[in-house]
Formats: structure tokens, C-alpha cells, sequence
């Protein structure tokens, strides 16, 4: 009877110490599959960290590239400044040489100062012909002549105020004592053409000026086209 209670006692310890030791295994187990779990928890929460990372470098290189814009765009405005002091100075340039040029020391040829006479009193071949005037600086130093001038053929009854030419004129200078001139260009009339005057006084006008000065015309009769789109008979530019 004693051994059999033993054996009782016995079976029971084995029986505890076998369900002890399932119970630690199984706490083991689950143990260990938290400690998975937890791994991944702590890559899940790697995940977000290294996100916030990210994110905090991307708000830095954000800022940074907001530094970097700002610096750029602080840098274009400089170079604009830059760029737009240059072209400052490149306009004051401009605007000095042009002063220089047309209002510096050499002073343009007035009126008074100037010679007036023919180079050329009518030439040419065929129907169209060329009278050439001459200007020559009587001033006593140089001086600068730039244009049109203003030629009006006129006789006791009828005048008539040449068009120009649209060529391109250019500054000319003149030494003292020198000459420039600019060609008139008129039509004579062809056989049995009504429509034209005998002109007996060319009335030249200097460019920029308002005095003008009487040549008597050598050139004969002249076919007027004064209400004429393209007349045959114009004026050219001086230095032409």
C-alpha cells in the first residue's frame, strides 16, 4: 500500500514535472515569437524612424535646397544687377560716344558759313539728269554736316520743293576750306511732253539750317511732277 502511494506520488511529480515542463516550453515558444515579433516591430518601427530620417533630410535638403534657391535667386539678382549695370554703362557709352559724335567739339556747319556754287550745273545721258551742288566750310574751323538738304526750283510764277531720296545719309566733316556735295536729279522733258517748266533759280537750304541761299539754274526745262508718288526728280542726301 505504501508503495503504492509512492508510485501515485511519483506519477503525479512526473506529471507536474511533464506539464511544468510543456508549460515552459510552450512559454518558451511564445517567447520566442515575440522576440520575432518584436525584431519586426523594431524594423517596423526602424521603418518610420528612418522615414522621419528621410523626411527631416528631405525637410533639411529641402531647406537647404530653399538656402540654395534663395542663394541662387540671390545670385541672379546680382548677376541681373550686374548684368544691368553693364548694359547701363554700355548705354551711357552709347549715348557719350553718340553725344561726342554729334554735339561734341566738332560744331555743325551753319548757314552763314557756308560757300554755295555748281560742281556740276546738269550732265547725263537720255531722259533723267544730274545737277551737282557744292558746300564748302568758309567757317575758319571744321565742321560737321549731316542730311538733306532742302532745294526748291522755282521761276517768276511756279516753285516746286524736290522729294528726297531714301538713302541712307551719313555725318560728314569738313576741315576748313573743304567741300561736300549732293546731287539733284530731274527729268527734261521727251518731244512733245506739255507737262513741264523752265526753272531759273535753284533755292538751296543747307541741312539743320533755315537760311538758303539763291544758285541760278542751268539745267533748262524740267518736267514737273509735283503731284507725282515717285517722281523722276529728287534730291540725294550731302557727302552722297
Amino acid at each position: 500500500m505504501s508503495k503504492l502511494r509512492n508510485r501515485r506520488t511519483n506519477v503525479r511529480k512526473t506529471a507536474v514535472a511533464v506539464t511544468g515542463a510543456a508549460a515552459l516550453l510552450a512559454l518558451l515558444t511564445a517567447c520566442n515569437g515575440t522576440a520575432s515579433g518584436s525584431v519586426s516591430a523594431d524594423g517596423g518601427t526602424a521603418a518610420p524612424a528612418a522615414g522621419d530620417s528621410t523626411t527631416a533630410n528631405g525637410s533639411t535638403g529641402g531647406s537647404g535646397s530653399g538656402s540654395s534657391g534663395t542663394g541662387s535667386s540671390g545670385s541672379g539678382s546680382t548677376s541681373g544687377s550686374s548684368s544691368s549695370t553693364s548694359g547701363g554703362s554700355s548705354a551711357s557709352g552709347g549715348s557719350s560716344s553718340g553725344g561726342s559724335s554729334a554735339a561734341g567739339s566738332v560744331p555743325a556747319c551753319q548757314a552763314s558759313q557756308l560757300g554755295y556754287s555748281w560742281a556740276d550745273s546738269g550732265s547725263g545721258t537720255g531722259q533723267q539728269k544730274h545737277a551737282v551742288v557744292a558746300f564748302t566750310n568758309k567757317s575758319g574751323h571744321s565742321c560737321t554736316m549731316y542730311g538733306f538738304p532742302g532745294v526748291d526750283l522755282v521761276n517768276s510764277g511756279q516753285k516746286w520743293s524736290l522729294p528726297r531720296t531714301n538713302a541712307t545719309p551719313k555725318r560728314v566733316t569738313l576741315a576748313n576750306g573743304a567741300s561736300t556735295n549732293f546731287a539733284i536729279t530731274f527729268l527734261v522733258p521727251a518731244q512733245g511732253d506739255s507737262s513741264d517748266f523752265t526753272p531759273t533759280t535753284v533755292v538751296v537750304t543747307a541741312p539743320n539750317q533755315r537760311t538758303s541761299f539763291d544758285l541760278p539754274w542751268h539745267g533748262g526745262a524740267v518736267v514737273l511732277q509735283d503731284g507725282a508718288t515717285h517722281p523722276g526728280s529728287f534730291i540725294g542726301p550731302v557727302g552722297e
